[in-house]
């Protein structure tokens, strides 16, 4: 299973290259350049092609790496800080960021390279199916690849859209956006592109989630377990419309995948595999990026696992940059999740840098400091030191609980509150170890009304904590200067909330390429 999706299947295409050498002085064709007109000759060469698409989530300045530590754990206070010395990491956990941020600069680039890559992807597979006229079998292969590629495509999106939108569709649809750009530019100037409105941006998203839907069977086997299905596209295509408020079809996504009877979650004593590579593709997942362990090459040069590990594992077993910060250890207060989610010094053991197995010290030795360290991605029975500096945990991105929270909050917003609190305390019942759907007073809430409300995304606080959700739900449910208030600080310095920290600066590097793009508001 994790032969799919590898970086290194880039070197089946090095292999076509080819000279387009001629005795023409004015043909400067680079010989070192794959022609799509030449290249996809049969349907491997679309499946190569398609490859890249996946490989373009797994590199270091996304989910190889960079994204969580950096943004996701940083813009809404997952973690804080023991490495101090990048500044451009500094401004994300202060959400102070400037436009000129090398970081943000450079996850804007790597999400358009996602894009750029689904983009020549379709078109080309389109011209393919045009100009070669493959056989019926191939056709019906070629447009689930479609498929395939259409919910990359709407998976990059939904990311920026959230990321640089300036507000989301339920509020202001006319906001400002991110550059839609669906087709691959044959000119420098049609790379220049403005930006689009949020609900543009979305609309195109939702257009790419229904043909994904439309084209794919509901679940692959063995290795092709790892593909995007028609159940991934249904997932994000509901919490696409939590964020325009339409809750009855949002709640008509949650309903197919959850009465399809395909998904479960998974006992709490398997619950800790699904973070650390033990229970991969488990019947919780609707969609994962799976990573292996690489003893050859890091993310920095194409490997197979993911740097992660490294930037927040506990001190002593790696470069151990970041740790969950004390607040939500706090705010965790005796749920189960806690254990899940970090290791606390002074009690829990790790395998160090040496081989050696020892108790953990706190991440700082700041006065007053908890100090905890993270659990979730990181192995405790050897060091990242010792496995190339990757862990290949796969992340899994959509899962069913995340369905189960999200279809809550999008039946309280309704006034159905039983139903809301029951798929809430279903997710409560396998934290504490009981059987999610047969009621027990000892861990359900009863509530209603707004104070549904608000357990439903604590829940989501306690349940999807350092899975990269967090950012987005605050911003979706408006209260960010609330959040940041429970976090005055970060150890390299105060977090002071401003309007503008809804969402990041558009890269001052993209201001000064294209004309055509304005900054956003506040920056």
């Amino acid at each position: 299973m994790k032969r799919f999706l590898n970086n290194t299947l880039y070197l089946a295409l090095a292999v076509l290259l080819f000279s387009q050498c001629s005795e023409d002085p004015l043909d400067v064709t680079n010989p070192n350049e794959i022609d799509a007109a030449n290249f996809f000759q049969n349907i491997n060469d679309l499946e190569l092609s398609l490859t890249s698409v996946y490989s373009a989530m797994k590199p270091h300045d996304l989910f190889g790496a960079d994204l969580w530590p950096k943004v996701h754990f940083g813009l809404p206070k997952t973690a804080n800080q023991d490495w101090l010395g990048t500044d451009g990491w500094n401004q994300l956990y202060r959400n102070e960021v400037t436009a000129d941020n090398n970081l943000v600069r450079n996850f804007w680039r790597a999400f358009y390279r996602g894009v750029a890559r689904s983009n020549d992807f379709i078109n080309n597979a389109n011209q393919y199916i045009e100009t070669q006229e493959p056989p019926a079998d191939e056709v019906a292969r070629i447009n689930e690849m479609i498929g395939e590629a259409s919910y990359l495509r709407g998976f990059f999106y939904f990311h920026m859209i959230r990321l640089w939108g300036m507000d989301i569709p339920a509020r202001n649809p006319n906001a400002m956006g991110v550059p839609l750009t669906l087709d691959v530019a044959a000119t420098r100037e049609e790379m220049f592109v403005e930006r689009a409105t949020v609900d543009q941006v979305y609309q195109q998203i939702i257009s790419d989630l229904e043909a994904a839907e439309t084209a794919l069977p509901e679940s692959w086997e063995g290795d092709d377990v790892a593909r995007a299905d028609a159940f991934s596209a249904k997932a994000l295509l509901g919490k696409v419309y939590m964020n325009y408020e339409d809750y009855p079809t949002a709640q008509g996504y949650f309903e197919e995948i959850i009465n399809s009877g395909m998904f479960s979650l998974v006992p709490f004593e398997e619950y800790q595999g699904l973070f650390n590579g033990e229970n991969e593709f488990s019947s919780e997942s609707l969609f994962e990026l799976n990573f292996s362990t690489d003893l050859q090459e890091t993310a920095w040069q194409g490997g197979l696992g993911a740097n992660i590990a490294l930037q927040i594992s506990p001190k002593g077993t790696g470069w151990s940059n970041v740790y969950p910060h004390d607040v939500n250890v706090l705010r965790f207060g005796n749920d189960p999740r806690l254990r899940v989610n970090a290791l606390e010094p002074g009690v829990d053991s790790v395998v160090f840098g040496d081989g050696t197995t020892r108790i953990l010290e706190p991440m700082v030795g700041d006065a007053d400091a908890i100090g905890w360290s993270f659990r979730k991605w990181v192995p405790t029975d050897y060091s990242v030191y010792s496995t190339n500096r990757n862990f290949g945990a796969n992340l899994p991105l959509t899962r069913l609980a995340d369905i189960y929270l999200m279809y809550a909050e999008a039946m309280n917003a309704q006034g159905n509150d039983a139903v809301a609190a029951e798929y809430m305390n279903k997710v409560r019942r396998r934290a504490y170890g009981l059987d999610p759907d047969a009621p027990d007073a000892s861990v359900d809430y009863v509530l209603g009304g707004t104070q549904l409300r608000d357990s439903i995304r604590e829940e989501r606080f306690r349940e999807l904590f350092a899975e990269g959700q967090r950012w987005y739900d605050i911003t979706r449910w408006d209260i960010v200067e609330e959040e940041l208030a429970k976090y005055p600080s970060v150890r390299s310095g105060t977090v002071i909330y401003n309007p503008e920290d809804y969402y990041l600066p558009i890269p001052q590097q993209e201001l000064d390429t294209n004309p055509n793009i304005t900054q956003s508001t506040g920056y």
